[in-house]
């Protein structure tokens, strides 16, 4: 397959992918304010979600790197998160019905994001010319339109036909999914693959370790913004459409970079890890802005951020893998950084966030995550300084 097709197949992959999960997952916060849930148990609710996400994406990497089996998994995935979307528009806002309903939406769409960023991982490893940047991009552009598209059906209907959405999209994914290979087998007999070994070689991977510290306390605000940033928005006075606009916002801003990621770094000549650190900085500034903000306009105005933060980490991070894990345990490697790192840290985040908002706040939530995601920046960049002595050294 050529470098072109390959690219635009890819693209079309995300930006369906992402479409869904604006759907599903970015609404989750407004479905919980709209059923009359407290800010202690929307976090409460969304920490059962990441919980969920955490424990399950080690398997999906396992399945992708010892079966070879990426369509298979992203299209059974993505069809049962519209089944679970289903249950938490239809659920009656039964705090059970919706804690289960979020916990799939989690283990599903949330992980099959990721599921196609390790997908990619492999199709890069063994040889063919994909430039995730650029297909990211893809899944900016959708989200950015999907999100202001949706948030005025919201307005006018409510969250129920999201449900006849997700089927069609489903539908268009199959078609991209299959016309896409999976990834090859792995050099190494099949057995020799396993999530016991896996995990043994990444534990005694320093930079690793370091830069899963690091991404676990920018998550703690990452994850807190992902949110609460919608129940901020409509506590400042603005509705679904306002929240609509602002994912666009969001993700549009996001595209430049993504698009010129490659040419980026090669202008930069630094590391992805210090490429990392600046993206959780501009979490850190996001969260701090936040903490701070006394109008609707300055709320939606921090989105911006997301240009340096969301937009930089995702590409890097996929760079960050390819320099420091080895090529069998690509995907296992990929999705158990962010299990514990994202997950964990989303988990942890919307705990402490859920508490924080209920009893000191939002302001002050968003001020003691954000000093929170400087240490992270600060982990990350003695992650580039590592890996700069360790090329010295060789």
């Amino acid at each position: 397959m050529s470098a072109k097709t390959l690219n635009r197949r890819f693209f079309l992959l995300q930006a369906i992918m992402m479409l869904m999960d604006c759907i599903t997952v970015a609404y989750i916060s407004p479905i919980l304010v709209s059923l009359g849930y407290s800010n202690l148990l929307i976090g409460q609710v969304m920490t059962l979600g990441t919980l969920a996400a955490t424990l399950a994406r080690p398997l999906w990497g396992y399945l992708n790197d010892r079966f070879s089996c990426a369509r298979q998994v992203t299209l059974g995935g993505t069809a049962a998160g519209a089944a679970c979307y289903f249950l938490l528009t239809w659920g009656g806002g039964q705090v059970w019905i919706t804690a289960l309903a979020v916990m799939g939406l989690y283990v599903t769409v949330v992980c099959m994001m990721n599921f196609i960023d390790s997908w990619a991982l492999r199709l890069i490893n063994s040889g063919l010319p994909l430039n995730y940047g650029a297909t990211r991009a893809g899944g900016s552009l959708s989200y950015a339109f999907g999100a202001v598209i949706f948030g005025m059906v919201v307005s006018r209907w409510g969250f129920r036909p999201g449900n006849a959405v997700l089927w069609v999209l489903w539908g268009l994914m199959c078609v991209v999914a299959l016309s896409l290979p999976n990834p090859p087998a792995p050099d190494r007999p099949a057995r020799t693959v396993t999530l016991g070994r896996g995990i043994g070689t990444l534990r005694h991977n320093r930079v690793y370790c370091v830069m899963l510290a690091a991404l676990f306390l920018s998550t703690l605000a990452s994850g807190s913004m992902e949110s609460f940033y919608s129940v901020l928005i409509l506590s400042s006075g603005g509705t679904e459409q306002h929240v609509g606009i602002a994912l666009f916002l969001q993700a549009i801003s996001e595209l430049p970079v993504m698009f010129g990621y490659t040419r980026i770094r090669s202008r930069l000549h630094c590391s992805a890890a210090a490429l990392i650190s600046v993206s959780m900085l501009c979490y850190a500034l996001k969260a701090l802005v936040l903490g701070g903000a006394s109008s609707l306009g300055v709320v939606m105005a921090a989105g911006l951020f997301q240009a340096l933060s969301f937009a930089l980490f995702t590409p890097a991070c996929v760079d960050f893998m390819l320099e420091t894990v080895p090529g069998e345990y690509l995907a296992t490697g990929h999705l158990l950084f962010l299990a514990i790192g994202q997950g964990a840290g989303a988990v942890a985040g919307n705990a402490l966030s859920g508490f924080l908002a209920e009893y000191l706040g939002m302001g002050w939530m968003f001020r003691t995550v954000g000093v929170l995601a400087l240490l992270a920046s600060g982990l990350a960049l003695c992650c580039a300084k590592m890996l700069n002595r360790r090329k010295g050294l060789s």
